[in-house]
């Protein structure tokens, strides 16, 4: 099966979950929406300026852009899944495949929720996915003044080195599939540095 079907696949049985967290409160995963756009823009306009830093190594404004790209994601491509309380987006997670079969994720949850488990759950759920989508791996950059989550990436499995091309990030990385068993490069997938290109 070729891996956008593979993709494709994995996106449509991602069904609602309900999952309790810390303190025993409900939240609901569910894959992101295009109406979801004002929601999202909400939800990061309120994260706080270290959390901003963290997930879009800017602690200023994102731009509309950025969330327009998380809400009209390519389901042949990656997965997007936000976390809501009453509606209210929490935390958002999502990963795309580059070129080289390999997912980019990220992950952000909203300051109050931080510390509540959200964070791992996603990235777990993530690698289920992706499992399922037959990816070859995934990957990530974290600052490395970012403990938390690199020490959260280490739990989930994944190892851990300084970007050698940016001394501030660290390089998370896990392989997920035989990488005689992987797809070829897709020339239609996106470059590699997707997430940080501005």
């Amino acid at each position: 099966m070729h891996q956008a079907e593979d993709q494709n696949h994995a996106q449509a049985n991602i069904r609602e979950e309900r999952w309790t967290v810390r303190g025993g409160v409900q939240v609901t995963l569910r894959t992101a929406r295009a109406a979801d756009w004002a929601g999202l823009r909400t939800f990061v306009d309120g994260l706080s300026r270290e959390s901003r830093y963290y997930r879009f190594l800017t602690g200023g404004p994102v731009a509309d852009e950025t969330i327009r790209q998380f809400v009209s994601h390519r389901p042949d491509r990656g997965v997007a899944l936000v976390v809501t309380v009453d509606e209210a987006i929490i935390a958002n997670a999502e990963y795309v495949v580059n070129e080289d079969g390999l997912a980019d994720l990220a992950v952000v949850v909203a300051d109050p929720w931080q510390g509540h488990g959200l964070g791992r759950r996603l990235i777990q759920r993530l690698q289920q996915l992706a499992r399922a989508a037959c990816v070859r791996g995934m990957r990530g950059d974290v600052l490395s003044e970012n403990r938390r989550m690199l020490a959260i990436m280490r739990d989930c499995g994944f190892s851990a080195r300084r970007n050698p091309q940016d001394a501030l990030l660290h390089e998370v990385s896990l392989m997920l599939a035989d990488a005689r068993k992987a797809p070829a490069r897709r020339a239609d997938w996106l470059a590699r540095d997707w997430f940080t290109a501005g």
